[in-house]
C-alpha cells in the first residue's frame, strides 16, 4: 500500500515542493493568481494526505515529509501577522495604490456603473421630471432647491457639525458594505447599489439644472465627492472581485478562488473606509459652509486638487514599494 500511495500522490507532492521553494525565496508576492490557488489546493491536499497515512500507519519517514511539507506551506498561507502603525502605512501608500493599478479594469467598470445611473438619472430628472419621484420624500427636491437659495442648508452650527460628519459617515459606511457585500449574491446587489446611487445623485443634479443651478450643484457635491464617489467606486470593485470568483472559477474550485479574490476585495473595500471617512470630514466641515464664505469658484478649485491627489496617489510608484510588499508578507 506504501508504494501505490507514494506514486499515486508523488507528483503533487514534487510540485508543491517546487512552489513551497519559491516561496521561501521570493514570498508569496511572487506568486501569480493561478499559482496562488494551486499552492492553496495542494497545501489541502497533501494535509489530507497526511491524515490518511497517520491513520494507516505508514512508514515514519513519508509521514514526517508529508507533516514537514504541510507545516511549512501552512507557515506561509495561515501565518497571523501583526498590525502596526508600520504595516497600515504600508498598505495606504504602497499596497492600495498598486492593488488599484492592478485592477483597473473593474474599478473603471464599477466607476462606469456609477456614471451610467448619473446620466440615467439626470436625463429622468429632465424628460420626466415624475419618474424618480418615489426615490425621494415628498416634495425633497424642490425644498431642497429652495434652502439652497436662501442659503439655510449651510446654517448648520460649528458645534452640530460632528454629529452631522458622524452621520454623513454612518450613511456613507452602510453604503460601502452593502455594494461590497451585494458580490456574494453574483454582483447583482453590487450593481443594483451603484446604479441607485448613481440614480440619486444624477436626479438632484437634473433638479439643479432645471432650476439654473448646475454649476451650484456641483461646487457644493464636488469638494468631497471626489473623494466620496472613488470610495463607492472601490467598494463596487470590492465587490465585483467577489461576483467574478463565484461566477468565473475557471478550472478551480468556487471556494479556492473565492479565498484569492477575497483577499483583494477586502483590502479594497479596507481602502475605501478610509478614503470615506475623509470625504465624510469633507463634507461635514467644509461643504457646509456658506458660500458667501468659500465661493462657488473656490469648492470647485478645491474639487479639482483632490482629483488631481487622487490620480497621483493612484499612479504614485513608491522605491520602497517591493521592498514593503516583502515586509508585509
Amino acid at each position: 500500500m506504501t508504494r501505490s500511495f507514494v506514486e499515486t500522490r508523488r507528483e503533487r507532492w514534487q510540485r508543491l515542493y517546487d512552489l513551497l521553494r519559491k516561496a521561501e525565496k521570493t514570498k508569496l508576492t511572487s506568486f501569480t493568481p493561478q499559482e496562488l490557488i494551486e499552492f492553496s489546493v495542494l497545501y489541502r491536499q497533501a494535509a489530507t494526505d497526511l491524515a490518511a497515512a497517520e491513520t494507516h500507519n505508514l512508514p515514519e519517514d513519508v509521514r514526517s515529509f508529508l507533516n514537514d511539507l504541510t507545516g511549512r506551506a501552512y507557515h506561509h498561507l495561515y501565518r497571523n501577522k501583526r498590525v502596526s502603525l508600520r504595516k497600515v502605512k504600508g498598505f495606504l501608500v504602497y499596497d492600495l495604490p498598486r492593488l488599484i493599478r492592478e485592477n483597473k479594469i473593474i474599478f473603471l467598470f464599477s466607476f462606469g456603473l456609477l456614471l451610467t445611473g448619473m446620466v440615467m438619472g439626470f436625463l429622468a430628472r429632465l424628460w420626466r421630471p415624475d419618474l424618480l419621484e418615489s426615490l425621494f420624500p415628498a416634495g425633497f427636491l424642490q425644498s431642497f432647491i429652495e434652502r439652497y437659495r436662501e442659503d439655510s442648508w449651510f446654517t448648520t452650527p460649528w458645534s452640530f457639525r460632528p454629529f452631522l460628519s458622524s452621520l454623513l459617515l454612518t450613511n456613507n459606511l452602510q453604503v460601502l458594505i452593502m455594494t461590497f457585500a451585494g458580490g456574494m449574491l453574483f454582483g447583482v446587489l453590487t450593481v443594483y447599489t451603484l446604479v441607485l446611487n448613481g440614480l440619486l445623485i444624477g436626479a438632484l443634479a437634473g433638479e439643479f439644472f432645471r432650476a439654473g443651478l448646475f454649476l451650484s450643484f456641483w461646487a457644493m457635491i464636488l469638494p468631497h465627492g471626489v473623494i466620496e464617489l472613488t470610495a463607492f467606486s472601490l467598494s463596487g470593485a470590492a465587490g465585483l472581485c467577489l461576483a467574478r470568483a463565484l461566477l468565473f472559477p475557471g478550472d478551480y474550485r468556487r471556494r479556492d478562488v473565492l479565498r484569492l479574490y477575497g483577499k483583494t476585495a477586502v483590502k479594497l473595500v479596507t481602502g475605501a473606509f478610509f478614503l470615506v471617512v475623509i470625504a465624510g470630514l469633507i463634507e461635514g466641515f467644509l461643504s457646509t459652509i456658506s458660500t458667501q464664505v468659500i465661493p462657488e469658484w473656490g469648492r470647485l478649485l478645491f474639487a479639482a486638487v483632490t482629483a488631481l491627489l487622487l490620480l497621483f496617489y493612484f499612479h504614485h510608484r513608491p522605491l520602497q514599494k517591493n521592498r514593503s510588499e516583502r515586509e508585509d508578507q
